[in-house]
Order: structure tokens, then sequence, then C-alpha cells
């Protein structure tokens, strides 16, 4: 996919920092029938909240990326405030490494964007989920720059196992600075409405600047909610 593809055209009109986050979906033939619903539910109701916080309406773009045996740009990065729920198919093998590429890939063309533009920005986010175990081509190597970005203070990765599927040593691995937690069921309506209101904080702060260098120079401080009602930690 050209980079064309990725994104919506930045909004020059809307001066205000923005948050990237890439919502990373693994779509293999597993999370087929309810997982897949559950998971369309949830989308449906990030994109209502977001629609209706004054703030993070304009402060937050978003992206979706799924991955089965490819990786495919289902929601271009854009405002939150123009997302709209999407359906979600399901086929394919776990194609994680592709995924994991792609949403970087993203994020590093959207951080450009901004600098060309002349905007602040926060830490952009990945929030990963998947219900099963990688394949493993080209893992070992998506991971190590998934890494070197969070290392970097380039990214904030949060991964979400689902189902008991799951090789958590595997999902582990993607951050070195939070474990995984395990999805409660079907409750992806709730982990979506956890991640709409953190995306809300964290646009609600003053942890913005114009390059990873001065973001990684501040110590993060912003107050996320609780993961309780989503999680079985």
């Amino acid at each position: 996919m050209t980079q064309s593809g990725w994104a919506v055209e930045l909004n020059d009109e809307n001066p205000d920092p923005r948050v990237a986050c890439v919502v990373l979906v693994d779509v293999s033939g597993s999370m087929m029938g309810r997982p897949i619903e559950a998971l369309e539910r949830g989308f449906a109701s990030f994109t209502h909240y977001l629609n209706n916080e004054a703030l993070a309406s304009k402060r937050v773009e978003v992206a979706v990326v799924t991955f089965g045996t490819s990786a495919t740009v289902l929601v271009p990065m854009q405002e939150a405030r123009t997302l709209q729920p999407a359906r979600f198919h399901a086929s394919g093998r776990t194609n994680m490494a592709a995924g994991i590429n792609l949403a970087l890939d993203i994020i590093d063309d959207r951080k450009a964007t901004y600098k060309a533009a002349g905007l602040q920005y926060y830490r952009p986010w990945i929030l990963l989920l998947t219900d099963g175990q990688a394949n493993p081509e080209g893992f070992d190597q998506a991971v190590a720059r998934l890494i070197a970005a969070e290392h970097a203070r380039g990214v904030t990765v949060f991964a979400v196992g689902a189902g008991p599927h799951v090789d958590w040593q595997q999902l582990a691995r993607l951050s070195m600075q939070r474990s995984p937690a395990p999805l409660d069921g079907l409750k992806y309506e709730e982990l979506f409405e956890w991640l709409s209101a953190s995306l809300s904080n964290v646009s609600n702060s003053t942890d913005f600047a114009r390059s990873d260098e001065a973001l990684g120079s501040m110590s993060e401080q912003i107050s996320l909610p609780p993961l309780s009602g989503w999680t079985t930690v």
C-alpha cells in the first residue's frame, strides 16, 4: 500500500497538538464469529466516545491496522471526530510482524507530517490485540524494531491477549515497560472505553513537544484509568 493510503490529509486548520494511536488488530481465522462481532461493537463504542469528547476529538488521531495473512490499513489515520464504526473480517494466519511494521511506518510517517506542519505531538500509542500465536516469519525483527522505538520514547505499546490460545511469552516481548493484559472474555467494549478515556487523559495533558527527543526528556506522569472492568489482571 502506498503512503497515501495510510492517512487522511492533515487538517492544518487545527493547530492543536496531536496524539496518534494505531489500533493493531489480529483478524486471523480464529477471530471468526463472536470475537469479531464483539470487536466491531467495541470499536463502534470507541468512535462514539471520542466523537463526543470536545478536546480529544480534535487532538486524538486514530488508524486501524488489521493483520491476518497480511497487514492492511482498515481505517487511515485521521482525527477522532471523523471516525466511523468499521467492519472487521476474519481470515488467514497471524502475520503479526507485518502488522507491527505497518503500524510503526504509519506512526513515523504521521510524526513527519506533524513536524512539517509545525505541530507539536504527544507520544504515539499502539494498542495490539491478538487471540493467538504470531507466525515466526519476521517476528524477531519486528519486535526488535518495536522495542527500539519504545526505548527511544517514540511510542507507547499496550498488548492485549484474548482467549485460551494466546502465546503470553511471545506477547510479553512486545514491550519492555508494560506486561501484556488478558482480556476478560469478550469485553472489547470495556477495553475500548478504557482506551478512549486513556487517550482523552493524554490529550488533556501538557506532555507534548516537537520531537521524540524532547518527549523523551519528559517524565511520564499522565494518569490513566485503572485496567479493571475489561481485564482479568
